[in-house]
């Protein structure tokens, strides 16, 4: 029996029920011929979600998306249970998005509470842009096109565009407590800490690794780091978004898997994507053999990280400047907000890159290297720049002076 009866409770979809649950719902009728023959796909390579394309076997165009949360961390196994209400997260935020910056995400069809799914757009060609950079490709406008999304969800969903009572109801509404509980524990804590036991690394650098979390100095910034993630309810945030979390086709780039979405520091997401884009400059200097080549793809990802602050502080002070409240008017207050922005993004990209190199979730960029004694040369990198990034964040004026310490 393929009715709606079926899915009237949650079960996860498989190749082979996907399409009688698109059948079920009327919706699907305006998005595809549902008495064509349908091709199935499963495409989901991430730690938390079942995703499917469908697409008409004869009209490939034609074709959605569907995914749907599991109730665990699929990457650890049932062993690690996870609420499914994450899906409603990201439908919510994705929505958000769509209305702030349509060109920069998936558009959305619906969502599915009871069966914790969404129905989107399929980037059917689009490819992950962590894979693109894992291949030293050059993708044009990325770092515009990031700061552009961020300018637009970040001010729209902040205090300087939303009535107080709505920007308040907002932060309920994105309260997110599984998943910002793992954050605050893989990001802020858990790498930190000598005794926690989700933490891997390769061995090779396990003298690093004893250095840095012996290093008092750092750890104080961690947990400062922390408190901001915990307290600084500024806007809406995507939550998760690095390389993995953004799609590209030519120069039309896409964000997606939002379910990480809650109200917090601009910063945060920020720094996520600039950590990724040098997580990919370390693990060039092993995976490109030429110097000169790895000089011009470091130089390009850190021009990308550029164009992504400049952009977004320059739309950002637009928005500003049309803002309702003369209290935003200031330019003293603009300039010191957005340095207070542009810290925390430093500081925040120094804390992803020593997460992502001996806490518990890693990247292909670095685990990808198969040599150990390589990857090492490049995870001590990865290192390196995290601590500075974490101890200097402070001193940070201007981008520039990131830059500068983002060199090697």
């Amino acid at each position: 029996m393929t009715d709606a009866v079926s899915f009237g409770a949650y079960r996860p979809l498989s190749l082979d029920s996907v399409v009688a649950y698109l059948r079920s719902r009327s919706e699907s009728a305006d998005l595809l011929d549902l008495t064509a023959d349908l091709s199935v796909r499963e495409v989901g390579d991430g730690n938390l979600n079942l995703v499917f394309q469908v697409a008409e076997r004869d009209r490939p165009s034609r074709s959605l998306l569907v995914k749907q949360a599991l109730p665990y961390v699929r990457v650890a196994g049932e062993g690690w249970p996870l609420s499914t209400r994450r899906a409603h997260y990201e439908a919510r935020s994705l929505r958000r998005f769509f209305e702030s910056a349509p060109d920069f995400v998936p558009r959305p069809f619906w969502h599915d509470d009871v069966m914790a799914l969404s129905v989107m757009e399929n980037l059917r060609e689009h490819r992950v842009v962590r894979g693109l950079l894992n291949e030293r490709r050059v993708l044009p406008g990325l770092g515009e096109a990031m700061g552009r999304f961020l300018a637009a969800t970040l001010f729209d969903t902040s205090d300087f565009a939303l009535p107080s009572d709505e920007k308040r109801r907002l932060v309920g509404d994105f309260d997110n407590p599984e998943l910002c509980r793992i954050t605050e524990d893989l990001v802020f804590t858990e790498p930190f800490s000598e005794a926690a036991e989700r933490n891997r690394f390769n061995d090779l650098v396990a003298n690093d690794v004893r250095d840095l979390q012996g290093d008092e100095s750092l750890r104080a910034h961690a947990a400062r780091l922390k408190l901001t993630f915990l307290t600084s309810a500024q806007a809406l945030l995507h939550g998760d978004l690095h390389t993995g979390s953004v799609m590209s086709l030519g120069d039309d780039h896409r964000v997606i898997d939002s379910e990480f979405a809650f109200v917090g520091p601009m910063g945060f997401d920020l720094g996520l994507f600039l950590a990724n884009l040098l997580l990919s400059a370390c693990a060039h200097e092993v995976r490109t053999e030429h110097r000169a080549a790895r000089a011009e793809f470091r130089s390009y990802l850190l021009q990308e990280g550029r164009s992504m602050w400049s952009t977004f502080e320059a739309d950002f002070r637009e928005r500003l400047a049309k803002a309702e409240s003369p209290s935003w008017n200031s330019p003293a207050f603009q300039d010191a907000f957005l340095q207070g922005v542009l810290r925390d993004t430093v500081g925040f990209a120094g804390c992803e890159m020593i997460r992502r190199t001996v806490g518990f979730a890693h990247v292909s960029d670095l685990d990808g290297i198969e040599n150990p004694e390589a990857r090492a040369v490049a995870e001590r990198l990865a290192l390196t720049l995290g601590r500075t990034l974490m101890l200097e964040a402070q001193g940070v004026s201007t981008f520039d002076d990131a830059l500068r310490l983002m060199r090697w």
